[in-house]
């Protein structure tokens, strides 16, 4: 009978264990669709991509935030942000480092991310 009830209080630890995990995994993949979108508004900046190019890039990013919030309500919003536009300036400074770099390369492959995602999540936000 003690191995049943210590079985069972395993057994729920480990279903914390996977919830925790679950919603930092959920956190950094959010954070990661952010820095993918600063890196696109950055982009028009440096005449990379154009308006169009960022008004599909924010529609995208909508559906993607609604994805993951509706799956984890408790993700702090604003630190992601503040964390993805440091990754943004990180992503920018290293893809423009070696002078061969092509930074239009990198623009688009953050749009094309960015629409990917918004595509699998769907026009509601939930994954089909």
């Amino acid at each position: 009978m003690r191995l049943g009830a210590g079985g069972w209080i395993l057994a729920g630890s480990v279903v914390l264990i996977s919830q925790g995990a679950l919603g930092a995994s959920l956190s950094a993949s959010l954070k990661n669709f952010y820095a993918e979108y600063e890196v696109v508004k950055e982009c028009q900046e440096e005449a990379q991509v154009s308006a169009a190019d960022v008004e599909a890039a924010k529609g995208a990013i909508a559906k993607i935030e609604a994805y993951y919030l509706q799956r984890d309500a408790s993700i702090d919003k604003e630190r992601l942000l503040k964390q993805a536009v440091a990754d943004k300036n990180d992503g920018i400074r290293i893809a423009t480092r070696n002078s061969n770099s092509d930074l239009k390369y990198f623009c688009r492959v953050s749009l094309k991310e960015l629409l990917d995602k918004a595509e699998e999540v769907g026009p509601s936000g939930t994954a089909r």
